[in-house]
């Protein structure tokens, strides 16, 4: 079998760094039957300096220590680490079979590993396999099944700047990858197993996707009174527009998308629920978790606005479903947490975005400013417990000149500032480094 090599002349986007199986790779195999086997992939890594200052106290001034600091730094401390950023380090592979009757079918594997992982001379750092899915694309779209990148919140990620930087949890304590802004404007919305359809093109700019998710467990800070009884799959869905905002020459995109889970109580979980419901109260046997995002992104000659948000219930502040184990006294090994669920069980409101603006001079350099935060409406239950967090911000500044298509150089730096209830005083966490990413 005859077999040819191409190189691609475009870089790689930010979309096959995450998930896309539609990928302009920079290497492709071909062979005579029509057979496709194509690389890309990215490596990057940062050299970090963190900072964490002002220990929280306890109102009434109890010390408190932080538990969870976004910056991986002892509270009154800083560290200088070489870390992965938000990005991996990715090896990505696509074979494509030969089109027949109108049918493109493809399968994708994505390989994701990177250095971090304390002080381990041997290495410790995790390899994950984020994508591993088959497609058939048609004039009905294209329908993929595997795990990939979900739909709710994968919009304003994919716009965030800091998707090639740092952001929060720049430390080489770190085991896995750092937070970029996630918890801090929007929602982590993974790599999931699904099967997902993406329609064709709807006219006049308009887009949809829509797919069926692996339910996931929904916690509680207190394990006992989380939800695990999963009967039914999630659903999650995107809208989007793509187009010239009244002919001005301003370039607009606008995106909607939700997600929405049921999640039963096993009966263990219902009858502690129930035991610690106040008389005359519903008992909440299951649990809906559901949220909605929401964006925008203006792009005029060099400059680009984003301004994205959301809303969820029972979601969490960070990731889907999660616990967020944030801060603990001196005294006591059992933290106070922000995730979906108070630790009675009851779910918990959260909402955030962020703003983002950025500037292409030409010839490769650029510059960009971001803020924004989570934040979380307290339970009944929040009211009575100290140290739950109230919200968590983070201010962002970045620069970064392509070199090359495939050679980037950046520099970054900003702060994250967290505030708790009952708390006399806030956390901040301030980050600061150069990094590079290599692009194939």
């Amino acid at each position: 079998m005859k077999i040819s090599k191409k190189i691609a002349v475009a870089a790689i986007p930010a979309v096959m760094a995450l998930a896309s199986t539609n990928v302009d790779s920079k290497i492709l195999l071909m062979s005579q039957e029509g057979w496709e086997v194509s690389f890309d992939g990215a490596a990057n890594a940062f050299i970090m300096k963190n900072s964490v200052s002002n220990v929280p106290d306890s109102s009434g001034g109890t010390p408190n220590i932080a538990f969870d600091t976004y910056a991986g730094v002892a509270a009154g401390n800083d560290d200088t680490s070489i870390v992965t950023g938000l990005l991996p380090n990715v090896w990505g592979m696509t074979l494509k079979a030969p089109t027949a009757n109108g049918l493109d079918v493809s399968a994708r594997l994505g390989l994701y590993t990177h250095m971090n992982g304390s002080e381990n001379a041997l290495g410790n750092g995790q390899i994950n396999i984020r994508e591993t899915s088959g497609s058939v694309s048609g004039s009905f779209g294209t329908v993929l099944v595997g795990r990939s990148l979900g739909i709710h919140q994968s919009n304003a990620i994919l716009n965030d700047m800091l998707l090639f930087g740092v952001g929060a949890a720049a430390s080489a304590g770190n085991s896995n990858t750092t937070l970029g802004r996630i918890g801090l404007g929007y929602l982590y919305t993974d790599f999931q197993p699904q099967v997902s359809w993406t329609l064709p093109d709807l006219g006049n700019g308009f887009g949809a996707k829509v797919g069926i998710f692996d339910p996931k467990d929904v916690a509680a800070d207190t394990a006992t009174f989380s939800a695990t009884d999963k009967s039914s799959p999630r659903v999650e869905a995107q809208i989007t527009w793509n187009g010239d905002l009244l002919a001005t020459g301003v370039g607009m995109s606008l995106w909607v998308d939700g997600t929405y889970q049921n999640t039963d109580r096993s009966e263990a979980e219902a009858t502690l629920v129930a035991n610690s419901v106040p008389a005359g109260q519903d008992e909440d046997r299951d649990v809906d978790s559901a949220g909605v995002g929401f964006g925008t992104k203006l792009s005029y000659e060099g400059f680009s606005l984003v301004a994205t948000g959301f809303y969820a219930s029972g979601l969490g502040m960070r990731g889907q479903h999660s616990v967020l184990p944030i801060m603990q006294t001196n005294n006591s090994n059992t933290p106070s947490s922000t995730g979906a669920l108070d630790d009675v069980g009851k779910e918990r409101k959260t909402y955030g975005g962020y703003l983002q603006g950025t500037f292409d001079f030409g010839q490769g350099t650029n510059v960009g400013y971001s803020y924004g935060g989570n934040c979380l409406k307290k339970t009944g239950n929040d009211m009575q417990t100290r140290g739950v967090m109230n919200c968590q911000t983070m201010h962002s500044g970045m620069v970064w000149h392509n070199v090359t298509d495939n050679f980037r150089l950046i520099a970054e730096g900003g702060y994250t500032e967290k505030t708790w209830y009952l708390a006399d005083t806030d956390q901040e966490d301030s980050f600061g480094g150069v990094g590079a990413f290599f692009f194939w």
